[in-house]
């Protein structure tokens, strides 16, 4: 059976310690989604989404005006029976923080190991490469995004009460 090149998989090792190389997974889809390389990716102030104080202040005051808005339009409301929501919801977080957490220990496991727990988190060449600096971008991104959409979706829902 012929596999796409960006499945790699065999025993554990250090450079592969879940057996299936995650990182290639990962950067197909990203590519997919982005149109370039995951490792490409440059923090670039004014360019970068929330990479000006404006931009993130504006999220957030957006955040916190959903979260504590949408509270006080419900307290004289029945509560609403959104389970199914918010359990789809915490499931999709859940997986994408098993999918991070597995990439952060896929790249971080073979220099703690080769070169220890100090260069591991201070040197540039040991936490700060450009594959770690994507994922510490993208992982309080992904989560805090769809957590401001589910937010979004439920303010959607409320107006919709007579």
């Amino acid at each position: 059976m012929l596999l796409p090149k960006w499945i790699e998989f065999g025993a554990p090792t250090l450079d592969r310690p879940f057996g299936v190389a995650l990182w290639p997974i990962f950067e197909t889809a990203f590519e997919a989604v982005k149109g370039y390389k995951p490792q490409d990716f440059r923090f670039v102030t004014g360019s970068t989404p929330m990479s000006t104080l404006f931009s993130t202040v504006t999220i957030l005051t957006a955040y916190y005006v959903i979260v504590f808005g949408g509270r006080e339009l419900m307290r004289s409301q029945p509560a609403l029976q959104l389970n199914g929501l918010f359990k789809i919801h915490n499931f999709y977080l859940t997986v994408i923080s098993g999918v991070l957490l597995a990439l952060f220990l896929e790249q971080l496991i073979p220099t703690l190991w080769r070169h220890g727990l100090f260069f591991t988190i201070c040197n540039h060449a040991g936490g700060w490469t450009d594959k770690l600096v994507v994922l510490y971008y993208v992982c309080p991104a992904l989560t805090r995004y769809q957590t401001l959409l589910l937010n979004s979706r439920a303010a959607q829902l409320l107006d919709q009460i007579p």
